[in-house]
């Protein structure tokens, strides 16, 4: 066929000679967008179908949307009222897999990715794939790891250039295939890939794989990016973002000993970051600035979990069950305290457990108190976490808990 006198190549495949890339269960065709070449095209297809009697199957061809695909699956979700920290696990594990699919096969257009990532940060804060609602730490903070205060999510825009890299990778080490011939005979020829810049006339897609090679050059030299014997998305995203401060109190957030619901409650509480009624009185959600148990002013964080005589109970009752001395206000001080004390790994882990479904219940008696104008005895309040506490450490027990800390934790 492509021999004959009216058959006429791509203008992109003319001087490789190409019509057709073979896949395992695929044909991509190739030819000048005009009648005669197409034609002969389709019967040189045509006689390949008569001959193998293999035919193009219209019920395999679809097109797939990245973002219609996680509202599909937000919508199921949304139905069974799944707690923040399912929603954390559910974005980690499925929506951010649909976008990481798609960012190495495509270069996602701006407007996707900012679709994507309003998706994720409506879902993550209200439950539903599109909501109006404020969140109440920055998307920005939520994808940095959790050693640096975040959620692990990953950030999309970031994670697009870093899988589109590949092809800039592929190039810098002259990878031996026909895209890599394809690009050095239309765009490079016989210029320096790395100070190569797309001329005005070249297609959106090949500007783009240009634009992530500027974007790359901010943090690899071309010789080190040609080195990289394979080349690997993460170990590029991590050089990307860059390092960022990492923070102390990670341990006790994520601990494994902790209760799930409680992690991503204790992630707000220890930032500053969960609602006291004087922030719900600003919003006009709240008919009183003050605190609904106590009476008294609600300006911030401290008064919640310490300063309210009822909060203040409850936890210096749970310090005392697990013989804990330390004398502070401060969330974040009492979290150091406990980390720096003279006592074993799983001791500590017990404390930070203990510790963290007391914010939790703490913070949920509030809520309690705010919408249904009731809230636990303090005894109960106690009586609950200590219960908690326990069933959760005997589910996940650690192998390694000495003799010693094993009476010690069956006498609690």
């Amino acid at each position: 066929m492509s021999e004959l006198s009216h058959f006429q190549f791509h203008p992109r495949c003319k001087e490789l000679k190409l019509t057709h890339l073979c896949f395992a269960d695929d044909l991509i065709l190739c030819s000048k967008g005009e009648f005669p070449s197409v034609y002969l095209l389709l019967q040189a297809f045509k006689l390949f179908s008569n001959s193998s009697g293999l035919l193009a199957n219209k019920q395999k061809s679809a097109i797939y949307c990245c973002v219609d695909k996680m509202v599909a699956r937000i919508k199921v979700w949304s139905s069974r009222n799944p707690s923040y920290t399912a929603i954390m696990q559910l974005i980690n594990s499925v929506l951010m897999s649909i976008h990481m699919y798609w960012a190495q096969v495509f270069i996602l257009p701006k407007k996707v990715l900012q679709e994507v990532t309003k998706v994720c940060r409506a879902f993550l804060w209200s439950g539903q794939a599109y909501s109006q609602k404020n969140s109440n730490i920055s998307w920005e903070s939520s994808c940095c790891d959790k050693k640096q205060g975040g959620l692990g999510f990953r950030d999309v825009v970031k994670w697009n250039i870093t899988s589109i890299g590949k092809y800039v990778w592929a190039i810098a080490s002259k990878q031996d295939n026909v895209w890599i011939k394809w690009v050095h005979a239309v765009y490079i020829k016989d210029g320096d890939w790395w100070e190569y810049k797309p001329v005005a006339s070249a297609s959106w897609y090949w500007k783009k794989i240009c634009a992530m090679k500027e974007r790359l050059k901010l943090v690899y030299t071309q010789t080190k990016l040609a080195a990289m014997p394979h080349y690997s998305v993460k170990t590029v995203y991590e050089k990307i973002i860059g390092p960022k401060p990492v923070i102390r109190w990670d341990n006790m957030v994520w601990n494994r000993l902790n209760i799930p619901k409680h992690r991503f409650v204790c992630w707000l509480a220890v930032q500053d970051r969960l609602q006291t009624t004087a922030k719900l009185a600003r919003f006009g959600v709240s008919n009183t600035a003050n605190c609904l148990i106590c009476g008294q002013a609600d300006k911030d964080h401290k008064h919640p979990l310490f300063a309210c005589p009822y909060s203040s109970r409850c936890i210096s009752a749970l310090k005392t069950w697990l013989g804990i001395t330390y004398s502070t206000g401060n969330l974040k001080q009492l979290m150091r305290c406990i980390a720096h004390g003279r006592m074993s790994k799983f001791r500590k882990q017990v404390s930070f457990a203990m510790l963290a479904a007391a914010v939790y219940d703490v913070w949920s008696s509030r809520n309690g108190c705010f919408w249904n104008a009731s809230f636990p005895t303090v005894q109960n309040m106690v009586a609950r976490v200590k219960q908690n506490v326990r069933d959760r450490i005997l589910v996940v027990l650690p192998k390694n808990v000495t003799r010693r800390d094993s009476l010690w934790f069956a006498t609690l």
